[in-house]
Parts: structure tokens; sequence; C-alpha cells
């Protein structure tokens, strides 16, 4: 009997621990304790190269250049923190608030879904697509609700109506491509879900351009570029 050949072990993988806050110390619970003073216990025992890198100030010049610094060590943003706030498991609250670039795209809105709840009776989801060059069509990337004022259902409602190319009576309905938007979003991510093979994350609505026409908006190369940045 001989066994089975098997793969190599994988390489070992170096590995460094960094700590941004401390919930408990020596049998004491800190969780109801400010921000400044979890840090402060926190420097007591771990030594400064262990730590994630932080700046206290009111500068706002200051706070940029900390900002620019993180980003280009390859870091999405920095986590902004009250010092005088305790620690929420499970959620960030007013205390806390992530800051990151915003990036914007104008696309064309593809098709568009019926809402539900608050939203019933408007069309409310819309489908986005980027203009593919190659193909003179749309790609789609994504789908959001999100962003939208109830004047701007309002108004979609009756301006995707209009461009509706069949049916309107579905779930969906699918539009002529000739409404452009300006969508701002985090990033770009990989989704086996959509034909281009990318999906916009946490995308949501800035405005309508009416002053585009869809032969303007952004292609599919200028949203693979900021994919390829991720």
């Amino acid at each position: 009997m001989t066994a089975a050949p098997t793969s190599p072990p994988p390489a070992p993988q170096p590995l460094s621990v960094f700590f941004f806050d401390l919930l408990h110390l020596d049998g004491a619970d800190l969780l109801d304790e400010p921000t400044s003073e979890r840090l402060s216990s926190l420097d007591a025992i771990v030594p400064p190269e262990q730590r994630v890198d932080r700046l206290l100030t009111g500068d706002v010049e200051a706070a940029q250049r900390f900002l620019e610094t993180t980003l280009a060590a390859g870091h999405e943003g920095v986590m902004t923190k009250s010092p005088t706030a305790s620690y929420e498991a499970g959620r960030r609250g007013a205390g806390w608030l992530k800051v990151k670039p915003v990036h914007t795209l104008d696309l064309v809105v593809l098709a568009v879904e019926w809402g539900s709840g608050r939203r019933t009776g408007k069309l409310s989801n819309i489908h986005l697509g980027a203009r593919d060059p190659a193909t003179g069509g749309f790609v789609m990337l994504g789908k959001t609700f999100k962003g939208m004022t109830d004047a701007m259902l309002d108004w979609q409602t009756a301006r995707f109506l209009e461009l509706a190319d069949g049916p309107t009576d579905g779930w969906v309905v699918k539009l002529r491509p000739e409404q452009v938007v300006e969508i701002a979003f985090d990033g770009v991510q990989t989704s086996s879900r959509y034909p281009g093979g990318m999906a916009l994350r946490f995308a949501r609505v800035l405005r309508y351009r009416d002053d585009k026409s869809p032969a303007e908006a952004d292609t599919i190369d200028t949203v693979r570029a900021f994919y390829d940045r991720e």
C-alpha cells in the first residue's frame, strides 16, 4: 500500500499584532471608561510598535495629513473617535466616525424596481450601468436605493415611467438607457452576479445629471481602473 501524494504545506506567513483599544485590564471592565482613559491604559502596557498609529488633534490640516499618510500606507481610511466616548460593542455610535475617500461615477440607469414599505408606489431601486465603448452598450454594476430623498423619489418615478421600455406592472421596469445619475461609492469589488465581474461598494445617489447624455457617462474601463487600485 502506498500513501497518496499530498501537497506540500503552505509556506509560513509572517503575522504582526497591533492593538487599538483596551476593554479589560486586571479584572476590571473598561467599556464604560472614556476613550482617553482606555488609550492611556493601553499605552501603559503595550509598546508603541504594537499600537495602531493615532493622532489626537483639533487641527484640521494635521488631521488631513494623518489621513493622507494612512492612505499612502495602503489603508482604506481612518476611524475618528471622541476622547470622551465609551466603547459600544457591536456598533460605532455617535462617538465614532469612519473617514475614507469618496469616489463618484456618472452612470446610466438601466432599469428600476418598484419600492416596498414606505416606498410602495414609487420607483426606487435603480440598476446602474457603465458605458462600454467596445460594444456601444452598458455593463451593469449593481443597484442602489440609497441617498434618495422623498422629492427625488417622486421625480424619478415620473421620469422612469416616461423612459419605460416595456410593461410597468412588474417588479422590475426596464428603461431606455437615457438617464445619467451621479453615484458616490466607497470602492469596487469582485462580483459574480454582474456581467462585468465587478460591483460598486456602498453605492448611493448624489444627483441626476440632466446636463449629461449617456454618451458622456463613465466607461467600464474607468470602473476597472478603480478596481485595479483596490
